[in-house]
């Protein structure tokens, strides 16, 4: 790209907007003070910090500085250049577009058939010979994998891999995941982004480099704290060349338990002060003055992100469009992810079957003790069953069968929860099990 178009894609991305174009508003008059646009416009100190660095590198607007505040006014001469330039688009594009036969879109078309739209047309993404990396995070129970999974359903048909990253050490989202057309790569044990598995993860970044992948997806652990994942991207560089177009953090957020963990872990604002688009799922389940409560908090945490809702697990994906890294807010610093902050995992084996109510009085009583309790089981009459606990919430969803009943528990409590789970276990159940590391 040559330095005049990146100067025209700075100046347009700072013009799409709509925050922006009220600071313009604002400064079409005359200069003004910062503490001036602050109270004019209702905004926080970072989010108009934000929009004016983007405003400012643009050469649109030009600060000055006075005391302990900055003024500012718009810069005649660029925005000028701006108008001309659209202007000299406009002109050039009445000349050579061709008479269309393309059929109408409706404006009220479903987000998904526009979005398969835009996919068409970018055909084997030859535009962009890059892969385009997206990372999703979220705590545990947020729904990761099934946003994946319907993203996967969507790019089928295009190239695409997963790095599938669980804390335990069964994959249990790796096999509700797998795929025939699915490059997949799995690193298990902890975080990708903890000293303990970085290098896995610069590795597999490095090798899923070479298959030429349109897309490539990172599920990091519910545990996971994103904070340095640039730092990652850039060792993974040095090692496979300049072959990722990194998209952004997608944060999921689970709006029945978030603020509940909140409290619990310093990992869950991690992920969102790092994230680029935050996801409210679980919105069914929600009333309107909750919704309105989480979106506060998130912006407390991160003012400029992108906040999507998301009920039934349905996403409006036109994300996979529009450059997610514009919402950028956090600088990146050394992730919490730790070998000592390391929580204690444990798996069930168990063969045979039992009753859905016994499986269940069992959950519930070893439940107030754990982060996550995620596996498959064969229930007495109703077959296999996937089992998914999350805060106080017991889901269960058919599944084909397996060799034996497993189930993962991540402690809240350290390895004492290695009692709790027998003494629940024996008392529930009373049949022989496996419980291991």
């Amino acid at each position: 790209m040559t330095e005049i178009n990146q100067k025209t894609v700075r100046l347009f991305k700072a013009l799409g907007d709509e925050n922006r174009f009220r600071i313009l508003e604002c400064l079409k008059d005359g200069e003004k003070c910062a503490c001036v646009l602050l109270n004019k416009l209702d905004i926080s100190q970072p989010t108009l910090s934000h929009h004016m660095k983007l405003l400012c590198d643009a050469g649109i607007v030009i600060p000055r500085k006075e005391g302990k505040w900055t003024h500012y006014s718009i810069d005649s001469v660029q925005m000028q250049a701006a108008a001309n330039t659209l202007t000299a688009l406009l002109q050039t594009s009445s000349d050579i577009l061709p008479e269309c036969s393309c059929p109408a879109v409706s404006a009220d078309a479903g987000t998904d058939t526009n979005l398969q739209t835009i996919l068409h047309n970018e055909g084997d993404l030859t535009m962009n010979e890059k892969t385009r990396l997206y990372v999703l995070t979220g705590f545990l129970g947020s729904g990761k994998t099934t946003i994946l999974l319907k993203l996967l359903e969507t790019l089928k048909g295009k190239r695409v891999g997963v790095i599938q990253n669980e804390f335990g050490k069964l994959s249990i989202d790796g096999t509700i995941l797998k795929n025939d057309d699915i490059q997949m790569v799995e690193i298990n044990r902890g975080s990708i982004f903890c000293s303990c598995l970085k290098l896995s993860f610069v590795q597999a970044l490095a090798d899923m480099s070479a298959h030429d992948f349109d897309y490539l997806f990172v599920e990091s652990s519910g545990l996971g704290d994103p904070s340095n994942v640039e730092e990652i991207l850039e060792a993974a560089s040095s090692i496979a060349g300049d072959r990722y177009d990194f998209k952004g953090v997608i944060c999921l957020v689970d709006s029945l338990n978030f603020f509940d963990q909140l409290d619990d872990l310093e990992t869950v604002y991690r992920q969102l002060k790092h994230c680029h688009l935050a996801v409210l799922t679980k919105v069914d389940l929600i009333d309107g003055e909750r919704l309105l409560a989480l979106k506060a908090k998130i912006r407390e945490i991160n003012p400029v992100c992108r906040i999507e809702t998301s009920a039934h697990a349905s996403l409006d994906l036109s994300f996979l469009s529009e450059d997610l890294l514009q919402y950028q807010w956090a600088e990146k610093e050394a992730s919490t992810n730790t070998p000592e902050t390391k929580p204690k995992s444990l798996f069930l084996n168990f063969t045979g079957s039992i009753p859905k109510e016994k499986l269940e009085h069992f959950l519930t009583a070893i439940q107030p003790d754990v982060y996550r309790i995620k596996g498959f089981f064969q229930l007495e009459g109703l077959g296999w069953h996937q089992v998914d606990v999350a805060g106080k919430q017991i889901e269960y969803q058919p599944c084909e069968p397996k060799e034996i009943s497993q189930i993962v528990f991540i402690s809240k409590i350290g390895p004492a929860l290695i009692k709790k789970i027998f003494s629940a276990w024996e008392e529930q159940v009373g049949l022989e099990m496996q419980l291991k590391n």
